[in-house]
């Protein structure tokens, strides 16, 4: 786990997925997903997969961050403050 900390490719990637599921849910709720058959099955297959990882990449990120004494990169707290805010537009605006 303490190399998991420190690691910039994986910071790198738990970074792009968390702005990934920002922009997955800002996109879904803002556009008419139902609107185009195939738009609306992608989005009732991968909606499950992106709610897990919504919840569960900031668990993962706290779990490293304790394991580690918070010395963690950079990134990883930039991807528990997009992962907040992404929860936190989900219960907020969203609702």
């Amino acid at each position: 786990m303490k190399n998991i900390a420190q690691n910039k490719k994986t910071a790198n990637a738990i970074l792009t997925v968390s702005f990934l599921i920002l922009l997955y849910w800002n996109i879904a709720h803002n556009i008419d997903v139902y609107k185009y058959i195939v738009v609306g099955a992608l989005y009732e297959m991968s909606a499950l997969l992106v709610a897990a990882g919504t919840f569960i990449l900031p668990l993962f990120i706290l779990i490293v961050a304790l394991v580690s004494k918070f010395n963690l990169n950079k990134k990883y707290y930039i991807a528990l403050g997009i992962l907040a805010l992404t929860i936190t537009l989900l219960f907020t605006i969203y609702n």
